[in-house]
């Protein structure tokens, strides 16, 4: 078969394309494993000429890094749960009970996509530390999403259960199926890809937070990753300080650890993220 042109200059672009984005995670890996002086050297060395596995015990020497990875991973899961659970009752309620004032309100829950999260940034920290006492805990960063899960995980939702069709609701009734039962049996098991599109999403998110844990736990032993780092990064500043040579080399070690769980979660479940976004937007 004759290859055109246009697919010859096509592939050739993706796969620079897919070199120039590696690239960065590549030189993290890299780095990772390499000694103190090896950082410096010109012109820099691509690979490590004797990759150093120690260097990802020696983070938690530093610091307590695997104490931070496993708090990160107890607020992830506990608050993926809530925002997956909470946000498909909602938008049950959304697509399948009519009552007054209901495309109002679900209007006024879309328009909250558009409020930028500093802005009830105080209000949320004076309700959750002065007036609830949640200070230093991670109920401020877990409980809320067990509260309707956010805007955008309940338009999924509703988006997605509006494209089932009603039969299937009148058949589910005839054979003395309630409402919570339908949307048990019936709903949940049809919306695997939404489940695991919002899961993988709602994992990056508490994953990857940094504002939230940085103003609620103020205890260093129930920090998470994100502000992990921020330590590491300012511990090593002043090991370069007394020894007089970088310690990139661990940082890049902390960061890779910190990014290898979101990695594997989401090229694990990428074909299900596609699939779900798809079906979401598919009215039939």
């Amino acid at each position: 078969k004759n290859i055109s042109l246009f697919n010859i200059a096509a592939t050739a672009l993706t796969i620079f394309l897919a070199i120039l984005f590696f690239f960065p995670l590549y030189w993290a890996i890299v780095g990772s494993l390499k000694r103190p002086n090896e950082l410096q050297v010109i012109p820099p060395l691509l690979y490590p000429p004797v990759p150093q596995w120690g260097n990802f015990a020696e983070v938690n020497k530093v610091i307590p890094f695997y104490r931070y990875l496993w708090n990160t991973l107890v607020i992830t899961v506990l608050g993926s749960i809530g925002g997956v659970i909470s946000s498909s009752l909602v938008g049950y309620g959304f697509s399948s009970f009519r009552f007054r004032g209901r495309s109002f309100l679900f209007i006024v829950l879309l328009a909250t996509m558009v409020l930028p999260s500093e802005v009830t940034l105080i209000p949320t920290y004076i309700l959750f530390v002065n007036v609830l006492g949640w200070g230093n805990s991670i109920n401020p960063l877990v409980i809320p999403s067990y509260f309707g899960g956010g805007a955008f995980s309940i338009f999924l939702f509703r988006q997605f259960f509006a494209s089932i069709p009603k039969d299937l609701n009148d058949a589910a009734k005839i054979d003395g199926c309630g409402p919570f039962r339908y949307y048990l049996r019936i709903l949940i098991p049809l919306s695997m890809p939404v489940v695991i599109t919002l899961s993988i999403l709602w994992f990056q998110y508490y994953w990857n937070d940094l504002i939230g844990p940085l103003i609620y736990l103020t205890d260093q032993e129930k920090a998470t990753i994100t502000t992990g780092l921020l330590a590491l990064r300012s511990t090593l500043s002043g090991s370069f300080s007394r020894r007089g040579q970088s310690m990139d080399h661990l940082l890049m070690a902390g960061s890779l650890i910190g990014m290898l769980p979101s990695i594997l979660i989401f090229f694990a479940l990428q074909r299900y993220f596609i699939r779900g976004v798809i079906m979401t937007g598919i009215k039939g």
